[in-house]
């Protein structure tokens, strides 16, 4: 009697250490297959909030290269955030302007940028690549520009203020990174939260608001 229950009692370990071996082997393959997918939010399920494909610098048309860092550039000139004192913003104006025009910014709209951020006010600035129009000088652009103010910072409730500009822009241009850029430069200023548009052959010469 003895030696059947051992039988039987065998019989049940080596049915428990082969589901423990089974289980194991479905656990391992399973983390194997495991895939993490990744999800970017955007404000009210808008597309025009989506990120689109990455762009090949290479493929990419100059005027649409053009367009890009004057956005940038038009947006590094009249942005307002509310009780900084951005020298980021500072840093990227002077990178991206002659002399002149960055002595002209510290003159002028910086002052007015930095006593809106004293109030508290936040502004955003757009500029639509249609709205970048060529003139009869070569190197000259007519660009019109929006800006939403916000008088208060952190109230839903606080007035905003739309506003239009057009400004001509002198620029100095050439597809393509400037000769000293290399990639440990790139990753550098990348990793240091840096602006990309500095990279590039491009440079403001003149600005003028119309």
């Amino acid at each position: 009697m003895n030696k059947l229950k051992s039988f039987f009692i065998g019989i049940l370990l080596c049915a428990i250490t082969f589901a423990t071996v089974f289980l194991t082997v479905l656990i391992y393959r399973a983390n194997k297959q495991i895939s993490i997918e990744t999800y970017i939010f955007q404000m009210d399920n808008s597309p025009f909030q989506r990120l689109g494909p990455l762009e090949n610098m290479a493929t990419m048309r100059p005027e649409a290269l053009r367009n890009k860092l004057i956005q940038k550039y038009i947006a590094e000139y009249f942005k307002v955030i509310p009780g900084e004192n951005n020298p980021g913003q500072e840093n990227n104006v002077q990178k991206l302007s002659s002399k002149d025009v960055y002595s002209g910014w510290l003159n002028g709209e910086a002052e007015i940028i930095k006593d809106m951020a004293q109030q508290k006010m936040f502004r955003n600035v757009w500029v639509d690549p249609i709205n970048i129009k060529p003139t009869d000088e070569p190197n000259l652009l007519e660009v019109h520009y929006a800006t939403r103010t916000w008088q208060e910072s952190n109230n839903m409730t606080a007035p905003v203020v739309d506003d239009f500009g057009t400004v001509l822009l002198q620029i100095t241009f050439e597809p393509g990174f400037k000769e000293s850029v290399n990639i440990k430069s790139v990753r550098d200023l990348l990793k240091n939260g840096g602006n990309p548009a500095k990279l590039f052959k491009f440079r403001v010469e003149n600005i003028q608001k119309i």
